[in-house]
C-alpha cells in the first residue's frame, strides 16, 4: 500500500511538472512571438533635408500628387527597420513586473490615425492627429487635438493641410519619410519636440476595441449624420442618442469619425473621448498587468500599427500607464475659437497668440482649466 501511494504521488508530481513546463514554454513562445510582432511595427523615420535644399511648391495646391508628382529616386539616407536586440531569454515579462520607470522626465508622442480604405495602395492622409504630452514626475498626461485641415508650413518647404504631411513624406522620401515629416511639421507648428509617433489605420483601431470587448461612451448630445462615408465611397445615415452606451468597434469608429452633425472640431473631441474610453477599458480589465496571451494582441495589430517606440520605451510607458490617475489626463484642442480663415484655396491657420496659450496650458507651463472627462 505504501509503495502504491508513493507511485501515485510520484506520478502526480511528474504530471504537475509537465504542466508547469508546458506553461513556461507557452509563455516563452508567446513573448517571442509578441516581440517579433512588435519588431515588425517599428521603423526609423528618415532624416529630412533642410527647407533651403527643397524647391518651393505652390501654396494653393494641397493634394500629395499635385504637390510632388511621382516619388523621386530614393535618398542616400534610407530608412531601415529597427534591428531587434538579441533575445535569448525573453526579458519583457521580468521588465514589466519590475515596473520600469520612464527614462525621460517628459515625452511627446504623436498619435496618427489614417483613413486608408481596403483598395488604397499608397500612403493616405492622417485624419486623426493628437499629440500626447507625458510628465513623468507629476503623472500628468495631456492630449492636444490638431484639426486635420489646419494650414501649415512644411519644414521641407511649401504649405498645405497638416493631414497631408504624412502622405507627402512617404511619397517623397520613402518609408519612414511620412513619420519624419509629420513629426517635424507638428514640432514646427507647436514649437515643441516630438519624440515618437504611433500610426494606426482605422482597421487597427477596430481590432483594438474588439480585443478589449468594446467600450462605454457617454454621448453628450444626440448626433445625426445623414451622409457618413463608407469604405466603398458611398454614404449612410448614422445616429447616436445622448447618454451612456456600449459600443462595439464598428460603432465606436463611426462615433469617432462622424462630423456632419457638427464639425471637425466636434469630431476631435469625440476622438479624445474614445481614446479615454479605450484607456479606461484596458485599465479595468487589468491588461497592463497581464503577461499571458500578449501575442494575441500584438498579432492582431501587426500590419495595422507603425511606430518608432523601442521595446523598452513601450514597457516603460505600460508601467507608467498603471500609475496614471484619470483626473491627471487633460484634454486640449485647436478649435474654432483660435483660428483665422484663409482664402485662395487654403483653409485656416491658428492664431499665434491663441496657439501660444494652448501650448503653454498643454505642457503645464500655464494654469489650465482643462479637465479629464
Amino acid at each position: 500500500m505504501l509503495a502504491l501511494r508513493r507511485r501515485i504521488l510520484t506520478s502526480a508530481a511528474f504530471i504537475i511538472s509537465l504542466i508547469a513546463v508546458a506553461m513556461m514554454l507557452r509563455i516563452a513562445f508567446e513573448w517571442r512571438q509578441a516581440l517579433a510582432d512588435i519588431d515588425a511595427m517599428i521603423v526609423t523615420p528618415v532624416t529630412l533635408p533642410t527647407e533651403a535644399s527643397v524647391a518651393p511648391t505652390p501654396q494653393s495646391i494641397t493634394s500629395t500628387s499635385e504637390i510632388y508628382g511621382p516619388p523621386p529616386a530614393p535618398l542616400a539616407v534610407q530608412p531601415t527597420v529597427v534591428p531587434p536586440p538579441p533575445v535569448d531569454n525573453p526579458p519583457a515579462a521580468t521588465a514589466t513586473a519590475e515596473a520600469l520607470r520612464l527614462s525621460r522626465p517628459e515625452m511627446n508622442i504623436l498619435l496618427l490615425g489614417t483613413d486608408a480604405r481596403p483598395d488604397d495602395t499608397g500612403p493616405t492622409r492622417t485624419d486623426a492627429i493628437v499629440l500626447v504630452h507625458i510628465a513623468r514626475d507629476t503623472g500628468r498626461v495631456s492630449m492636444l487635438s490638431i484639426p486635420r485641415d489646419l494650414w501649415v508650413s512644411y519644414p521641407t518647404g511649401g504649405e498645405g493641410r497638416i493631414n497631408a504631411a504624412y502622405a507627402i513624406g512617404e511619397n517623397r522620401f520613402g518609408p519612414g519619410g511620412g513619420a519624419a515629416l509629420a513629426k517635424s511639421t507638428v514640432s514646427k507648428l507647436l514649437g515643441l519636440p516630438v519624440d515618437h509617433f504611433i500610426l494606426i489605420n482605422f482597421e487597427g483601431f477596430k481590432k483594438i476595441i474588439d480585443l478589449i470587448g468594446g467600450i462605454e461612451i457617454d454621448v453628450p448630445r444626440a448626433i445625426y449624420d445623414p451622409a457618413y462615408p463608407t469604405e466603398d465611397y458611398g454614404t449612410i445615415e448614422v445616429s447616436f442618442k445622448a447618454g451612456r452606451q456600449w459600443m462595439d468597434s464598428e460603432r465606436a469608429l463611426i462615433y469617432a469619425r462622424t462630423r456632419h452633425a457638427d464639425s471637425d472640431f466636434g469630431r476631435n473631441q469625440r476622438q479624445q473621448q474614445v481614446l479615454m474610453a479605450i484607456f479606461h477599458r484596458i485599465r479595468d480589465r487589468g491588461l497592463l498587468q497581464q503577461l499571458t496571451s500578449l501575442d494575441d494582441y500584438t498579432g492582431a495589430l501587426r500590419g495595422y500599427v507603425t511606430t518608432d517606440l523601442s521595446r523598452r520605451t513601450m514597457l516603460e510607458l505600460a508601467s507608467f500607464a498603471r500609475t496614471i490617475d484619470s483626473e491627471n489626463i487633460l484634454r486640449y484642442a485647436i478649435d474654432s475659437s483660435s483660428i483665422v480663415e484663409l482664402g485662395g484655396g487654403a483653409t485656416f491657420r491658428v492664431q499665434p497668440q491663441a496657439l501660444r496659450r494652448i501650448v503653454a496650458q498643454f505642457t503645464g507651463e500655464a494654469v489650465s482649466t482643462a479637465g479629464g472627462e
